[in-house]
């Protein structure tokens, strides 16, 4: 898929439908980043200990909190993790950009590059490492964030990130060609996908192996762009076990 295709699928009208469902009332607060103050919302687990935190990063739909209904987040805080998702779409000024423009998917990197440095700096966090999950557009920028901490650390320090997870994403172009290590990945896609086609999670995977990362893959039967029926309660398991095998 093209630069171009890919931008302008990936701001239809999606929502987060394998993603960011929750029965819990988020706590919302701000952090700064390029001059702007940008919404970030936390689910917590029981408990008072510390706990490891993963940051979820929408796709191209925005936040959408009607559809919450998939219970991601209630599976996240009842395994220990702390559940932090940025309204990064606010860092470039709140709107969705239509373009083709590299420079703005780079942009959104920068926002929650800001945002990884902001929750390990939270109460309550553990200090040595974030997991990621990104949802379609989320999926690209959640790579390529973490292939920029691990291959081209940024000039500020960002917390370690110990696993990313992609849900019907893709390395971007730019991080693939440049990436020399990753992070453990979990590969998750539908096979009839025609917004962001199952051959990006194959090109992801060859790309993995190439370089010697440790992955995993499922690729759904009979599910598109999106998730829906038992694929849902799969890939949430599967988003449990990955974070528990490598970020304890």
């Amino acid at each position: 898929m093209t630069l171009r295709n890919f931008w302008f699928s990936l701001f239809l009208p999606l929502g987060l439908s394998a993603g960011l469902a929750s029965a819990q009332t988020p706590a919302a607060t701000t952090f700064p980043s390029e001059g702007k103050s940008v919404t970030i919302e936390r689910f917590d687990p029981k408990g008072s200990d510390a706990h490891p935190a993963v940051m979820l990063i929408h796709g191209g739909g925005g936040i959408q909190v009607d559809s919450r209904m998939t219970g991601l987040i209630d599976t996240l805080t009842g395994a220990g993790y702390i559940a932090f998702v940025p309204h990064y779409f606010e860092g470039t000024g709140g709107n969705w950009a239509h373009s083709a423009n590299r420079d703005q998917l780079i942009a959104y990197i920068r926002t929650l590059n800001d945002a990884a440095r902001f929750i390990a700096e939270q109460p309550g966090v553990q200090k040595d490492g974030i997991g990621l999950i990104g949802f379609s557009l989320g999926g690209y920028v959640g790579l390529a964030l973490a292939e920029e901490e691990n291959s081209h650390p940024p000039p500020q320090a960002s917390p370690a990130i110990k696993a990313v997870i992609e849900v019907y994403g893709a390395m971007p172009e730019f991080a693939a060609d440049r990436m020399t290590t990753m992070p453990p990945v979990l590969i998750l896609h539908g096979q009839d996908d025609t917004v962001v086609p199952v051959s990006n999670a194959s090109d992801l995977e060859k790309l993995l192996q190439k370089k010697s990362v440790t992955y995993e893959i499922k690729i759904y039967p009979h599910q598109g762009h999106g998730f829906e029926g038992d694929a849902v309660a799969d890939a949430n398991q599967r988003i449990a076990a990955f974070l528990k095998a490598h970020l304890p």
